[in-house]
């Protein structure tokens, strides 16, 4: 068998939405006894699945604790599809998969480390937000071949980067995938990534093409890069700031849909400032256009205020653009 019957589909779906590990896993292991490649079963079943589990959180149709269960479960399948993959007897390479620091979503990262062991290499997988600082000591120890760095939100992009300079310090190849990177190299190899893959499907392709050893990335010299790090030491004082003056903002025109919902309200915030962040290091406006995008389905769906989103962004412009001006002109360019 070569593809997912739509049957299936709709049994995992349905494990998804009822948090029934049982079922999820037993679809799993009917597919692969019928012959399913653990790749097809990783990408174009778990996956698929829990980006609508994630759709529907954002939407507001999922709540947190129903968006975990359900994840616990995609969890449980991968492990299933994990325990039917044997490690490779002469391995390709060695590869360590490792989540960027903020970077909470670790189950794209472990179908990336299952995939890569069908594929021949053998793997580990270090699970969410791995501080670089913390995988530099231990890349000495594990002596990997390639580094492949997962990220799906922006936010968690100069986290990536120092993942990234962590690895190549070490002469260690980077391989970076993930939504946050977007749907071309351009993010990847700005960041100083060695590559860039849209798929696991992909990456074997792309391990195949790195040099075995590289240099250390050279620093981010553009002006991007500097407000970045001044953005990154301010970032307490201009949260602070930015939501004192957006919740302000949103009561003056009646909009003042999270009073009382702070720690909503601070998470927006937070994302703002990290998108923007990510923005000023790629020097990619489109990582704030996502960043505002994504933001404005997830407040309205919990039915704020179709001007909340917008009045941030000009608060924000306030606030950090006016000291900041490659922050300022790439807020005006969301628009």
């Amino acid at each position: 068998m070569s593809g997912i019957p739509e049957e299936a589909r709709e049994n995992y779906a349905k494990a998804l939405d009822a948090a029934d590990r049982r079922l999820a896993v037993e679809v799993v292991n009917e597919l692969l006894a019928d012959g399913v490649d653990p790749v097809v079963l990783l990408l174009d079943l778990i996956a698929l699945a829990q980006e609508l589990v994630g759709e529907r959180w954002q939407s507001g149709e999922y709540s947190v604790a129903q968006e975990h269960a359900a994840t616990a479960v995609s969890e449980a399948a991968v492990a299933t599809v994990g325990a039917w993959i044997p490690e490779p007897v002469e391995p390709l390479g060695y590869a360590v998969v490792a989540c960027a620091e903020r970077e909470w979503h670790a189950l794209a990262a472990r179908i990336v480390a299952e995939s890569l062991r069908h594929l021949g290499w053998r793997t580990t997988f270090l699970g969410a937000s791995t501080p670089a600082q913390h995988l530099a000591g231990y890349l000495h120890r594990l002596d990997p071949d390639v580094v492949a760095v997962s990220c799906s939100m922006p936010a968690a992009l100069p986290a990536a980067r120092r993942i990234i300079e962590a690895a190549a310090e070490a002469g260690i190849p980077t391989i970076a995938g993930g939504r946050a990177f977007g749907s071309d190299p351009s993010r990847a190899l700005a960041l100083g990534a060695s590559g860039w893959a849209a798929s696991p499907r992909e990456a074997g392709n792309v391990l195949a093409t790195l040099r075995p050893v590289v240099e250390p990335v050279p620093a981010l010299a553009h002006a991007g890069a500097e407000e970045q790090a001044e953005l990154l030491i301010r970032n307490r004082e201009l949260a602070a700031q930015v939501l004192s003056k957006w919740l302000t903002a949103l009561g003056e025109i009646g909009a003042d849909c999270l009073v009382g919902l702070d720690a909503e309200a601070e998470y927006a915030v937070d994302h703002a400032l990290h998108a923007l962040a990510a923005a000023l290091l790629t020097d990619d406006v489109m990582v704030l256009r996502d960043g505002r995008d994504w933001l404005t389905t997830l407040l309205a769906a919990r039915g704020c205020h179709q001007t909340a989103v917008p009045t941030l962004w000009e608060v924000l412009s306030r606030t950090a653009g006016s000291q900041l001006p490659v922050a300022a002109r790439l807020l005006r360019e969301t628009d």
